[in-house]
């Protein structure tokens, strides 16, 4: 099975060269994911690491927390992060000590893993979401190191594939020790798959617990006077640009004191973005020259760099949240809902599906069908302050409710690093 699995895993690598050459995610540090981990060198080889795994930034920015209560607990253990993606490399570079090895993900070629767990020799591996990879799961279960499913999730799609693959699927999850699930739903669905009971345990999402440090420096030189506003709009995709500069073209003329901010998913997108700007007429700065340059108040700022959202959030009026109206999954509505802040999303959050249900029985969100809900739905709140202002007290109110998910799975991680 290996052997079959390895020869279809090189054909898809093959046909996916393309893809990664295009998009440019191939770079120099991508050998690494081969084996070579010449760069890897833990301090006592005679202590095991713990090794997280954790695919992009909005993975690594969940474990932040459970990152600092497991250094609590095992001081004297190397930590680990891999994750997949360069702009993942540099969250987790931002967000680790100084002592703790960043290194990318293998490629899941049975040589390749048997390298990295060789290199690494863990005591647990963690693996933040829910993400598979057959080899490297099998060959940690022969060499008899757990494997713990932390802040775990399937989606509506994910479960309609594992269970069309259900035979081959079961033994790969049967091989985890423990899945920290999201929800029930999550649960149930894990528990379909083969996972026995006392696997499995509902422990909440870390994403509630992922909060700013409130000693954090603001982005205040973004306000141009007391009485500018700004409209936010964060992670967005292709197409959702878009749509947010035809909603601003339409609602600026009511509100003279906003001002717009594209943050998108991608900041590589950023010289694509300020051409759409322009080409909508209006004036474009990208985010890392804001400092710089003297900016009217109608300049539409395109942020370019990674790690300041957050910052943003807190300074918005008003917020919509992207990969919602043109492309599908939805992002993370907690940070700005953390700020106070009235968040707006489209209708496709199937990967935060269970947030956004809590903050729909909360009237703590609004989510729309279209740009001209979208609209309709900026000019009451922009119109209403302290329909704004309720808003965002009940986004505040359901992260509060809802918090302690890291707390109880660096609790679950203990008891089976203990057995």
């Amino acid at each position: 099975m290996t052997i079959l699995y390895d020869f279809l895993f090189l054909v898809f690598s093959i046909l996916h060269l393309p893809y990664l050459l295009i998009k440019r995610k191939w770079h120099q540090d991508f050998t690494m994911r081969f084996g070579f981990l010449g760069k890897l060198n833990l301090n006592n080889s005679n202590i095991k690491s713990i090794w997280i795994h954790a695919v992009s930034v909005g993975e690594v920015v969940v474990i932040k927390n459970l990152l600092s209560d497991i250094r609590r607990q095992y001081p004297e253990n190397p930590i680990v992060i891999s994750v997949v993606t360069q702009t993942g490399f540099e969250m987790a570079q931002k967000i680790s000590n100084p002592e703790d090895h960043i290194i990318y993900a293998p490629l899941d070629f049975s040589l390749s893993v048997k390298k990295y767990i060789k290199a690494i020799n863990p005591c647990v591996y963690i693996n933040a979401e829910t993400e598979i990879w057959p080899n490297l799961l099998t060959e940690l279960k022969r060499c008899n190191i757990p494997v713990v499913q932390v802040n775990g999730r399937v989606s509506d799609q994910a479960f309609k594939g594992y269970k069309f693959f259900l035979q081959f699927i079961r033994p790969i999850f049967q091989s985890i020790t423990f899945f920290c699930m999201q929800s029930e739903l999550d649960a149930d669905r894990i528990k379909f798959l083969g996972v026995a009971e006392k696997q499995v345990e509902v422990v909440g999402n870390m994403k509630f617990d992922d909060i700013l440090d409130d000693h954090q420096k603001e982005l205040s030189g973004l306000i141009i006077d007391e009485n500018e506003e700004l409209f936010v709009a964060g992670s967005t995709h292709p197409g959702e640009e878009d749509i947010v500069l035809d909603v601003f073209s339409k609602v600026q003329n009511q509100f003279k004191n906003l001002r717009l901010v594209i943050a998108p998913r991608h900041p590589e997108r950023a010289d694509e973005i300020v051409g759409l700007v322009e080409k909508k007429g209006f004036k474009a700065i990208r985010f890392s020259q804001v400092y710089d340059l003297i900016v009217d108040q109608k300049t539409v700022v395109v942020v370019d760099t990674i790690g300041h959202l957050r910052l943003l959030y807190r300074l918005a009026k008003v917020v919509f949240v992207g990969k919602s109206l043109t492309a599908k999954g939805g992002h993370n509505i907690i940070e700005p809902a953390y700020f106070e802040k009235p968040v707006i999303v489209g209708p496709h959050m199937e990967n935060f599906k269970n947030i956004t249900e809590l903050f729909l029985r909360n009237n703590a969100i609004i989510q729309v069908e279209n740009e001209s809900a979208l609209i309709i739905e900026i000019e009451k709140l922009l119109s209403d302050p302290i329909a704004c202002e309720e808003m965002g007290m009940r986004a505040r109110e359901v992260i509060e409710q809802y918090r302690g998910a890291s707390e109880k799975t660096v609790n679950i991680i203990s008891d089976v690093l203990n057995r």
